[in-house]
């Protein structure tokens, strides 16, 4: 997989986990990928062939695009090359590099012209056809993003609850939570959804079950990970598989064994043979 990864510069680093450069990330073997829910969105910038994401029966076709909030599996194809750069989000990144957006985004790939001037998608992506290495390719995505970029759009108090959800593997009770920010249960739900684009119960289980896929490595079987995790049984379990991931958790543990890029970003080869 021809997929390179940056560390963002030190004004982005609280809003942009890694950059990401890619060359024909589609070609060979990986002619099918798949993104797991993660919390993160993605601001991909394209200067090659279109991108197809099929998400919760919804099939999109762009060039540059946003995934949003997600909280199902992407399925990720093309019929040529797809080369680009992505900044790969934290999970309040987006309303700082445009703000009102983000609850309208969730569950969805958006074109990017869509949110941004249309003459400065243009622009970036005639750009990145003509930069030579990954290094220039991305400090001309991250130019953008500076850019784009307004602090005063931030909501520190949603920041703070993300990462206690984070900290405790999406076990934190929501109410509690609304309690020690000094918040309502319902004025948490809101500012999240617009921050976020999701409320903090969906936010948690996504935490949660990326959690228990992890763990599957160190324990020896499902039921002793829905333990672990807080499930109140395997079942429970399986069931947030289906709903976020589409599948069983014995169809993804093969995969999620070999593959190199699951635990910076969700993706995954989900075929059968999947290496």
């Amino acid at each position: 997989m021809g997929l390179r990864i940056f560390q963002p510069s030190r004004l982005l680093k609280p809003y942009v986990s890694a950059v990401w450069d890619y060359d024909d990330l589609l070609a060979g073997d990986n002619s099918v990928l798949s993104i797991l829910p993660d919390t993160a969105t993605y601001l991909c910038f394209l200067y090659a062939d279109l991108l197809t994401t099929a998400h919760k029966g919804q099939t999109y076709t762009t060039r540059s695009g946003l995934a949003g909030f997600q909280s199902f599996r992407s399925d990720l194809g093309a019929s040529g090359k797809v080369s680009g750069v992505s900044a790969r989000l934290t999970p309040w990144g987006l309303n700082v590099f445009r703000r009102g957006i983000v609850r309208d985004c969730a569950e969805k790939r958006v074109d990017c012209r869509d949110i941004f001037p249309k003459y400065s998608i243009d622009a970036i992506e005639d750009q990145l056809a003509t930069k030579r290495t990954a290094n220039e390719r991305v400090q001309c995505v991250e130019h953008f993003l500076l850019s784009m970029l307004n602090r005063n759009n931030e909501d520190l108090l949603i920041q703070t609850a993300c990462k206690a959800l984070d900290r405790s593997n999406g076990s934190y009770a929501i109410p509690a939570l609304a309690k020690i920010l000094g918040l309502s249960e319902r004025t948490l739900e809101r500012r999240f959804q617009i921050h976020i684009g999701t409320t903090p119960k969906r936010y948690a289980r996504i935490v949660r079950l990326r959690n228990a896929v992890f763990l599957r490595k160190e324990l020896s079987s499902w039921a002793d990970v829905a333990y672990a995790t807080g499930y109140y049984d395997q079942s429970h379990l399986i069931n947030d598989f289906q709903a976020l991931y589409g599948m069983a958790p014995e169809s993804i543990y093969p995969q999620m064994q070999v593959s190199r890029t699951l635990q910076f970003s969700g993706l995954l080869d989900l075929r059968r043979d999947g290496h």
